[in-house]
């Protein structure tokens, strides 16, 4: 096999057209070196014209026949990597041609950082339910810029994550979890590794196209401080969840003035949500119903 220096692997069970067209964008990637790109599928046979595309492409398929949820596939793609670095990302994401190059330059030039995450922003809006959400991700950087110089878990988005491999090798990933994003935060921390967000490494997504999909994004990542608190005993997860409540307020009220109406409905949007939140621990499951909406791009 090929000696390559960075592997780009992506764990997928919808496994749509949105898939080709975020290989597609991957592959014209500028300025980086020949890498190898590992698509590996969750129980879910691709259709054979997806399937097609793909090997034409040049992709490496894994076809699994068990279903393992996300996790399993990020272990599989871990295990079997091995290059120096190693980009984990998803079947719904939008590259800009110059982000490929960010994370991997990132992670060569700084010996001392071995986990890095780019930015993930939301495609142009076409609905109200996209414009108030867009509020969300705009106090989420707001937040997580300042707080803690930006090493925290909500730059952490497993949208676009790159790693040192031969120190992603030393996680200890149960297949269980559920936010897989902020578990390998963690996770490199409580090895010692060092963070960085890359703001001008950016990815683009779309939104929830539904109520039901946003809630359901929402009640996964809630759970998160609950669920890895379990599994990551020798973690003070208190304190990092606990963001400062001036911060948050201050940011707040950056945002309202900024954009009035749509912090307003956000506002709204977040009290609703978490009165839905009250039986979210009930039959949790690491296999979640695929959001086909985010997947029209």
């Amino acid at each position: 096999m090929k000696n390559y220096k960075l592997t780009i692997g992506i764990p997928t069970y919808y496994g749509g057209q949105s898939l080709v067209k975020t290989v597609k964008n991957i592959l014209a990637s500028k300025e980086v070196p020949a890498f190898r790109l590992i698509v590996t599928v969750d129980g879910n046979p691709l259709e054979t014209k997806i399937y097609k595309q793909l090997k034409d492409l040049g992709v490496e398929v894994l076809n699994n026949k068990d279903r393992k949820g996300q996790v399993g596939r990020i272990k599989q793609l871990i295990k079997i990597t091995k290059s120096g670095y190693l980009i984990l990302t998803q079947d719904d994401v939008i590259y800009e041609s110059t982000t490929v190059k960010k994370m991997l330059n990132t992670l060569e030039n700084d010996k001392k950082i071995t986990m890095a995450a780019a930015k993930v922003l939301p495609v142009k809006s076409n609905s109200l339910l996209e414009s108030v959400l867009e509020v969300g991700v705009d106090l989420n950087y707001r937040i997580g810029n300042s707080w803690n110089y930006g090493s925290n878990y909500l730059l952490a988005s497993g949208r676009c994550l790159a790693f040192k491999t031969d120190f992603i090798k030393k996680f200890t990933v149960p297949e269980q979890v559920i936010n897989s994003d902020a578990y390998l935060y963690f996770e490199n921390k409580r090895h010692g590794g060092i963070f960085k967000f890359i703001e001008n490494a950016k990815v683009y997504i779309k939104s929830p196209q539904t109520l039901k999909e946003h809630i359901k994004q929402s009640k996964k990542f809630q759970y998160s401080q609950q669920e890895i608190s379990q599994i990551s005993k020798d973690l003070n997860l208190e304190n990092e969840y606990h963001i400062p409540t001036e911060l948050i307020i201050k940011s707040y009220l950056e945002e309202f003035l900024l954009n009035p109406f749509y912090s307003f409905l956000y506002f709204a949007d977040f009290i609703y949500t978490r009165t839905q939140m009250k039986n979210m621990y009930a039959n949790k499951s690491r296999f979640w119903e695929t959001d086909k909406s985010t997947k029209q791009i």
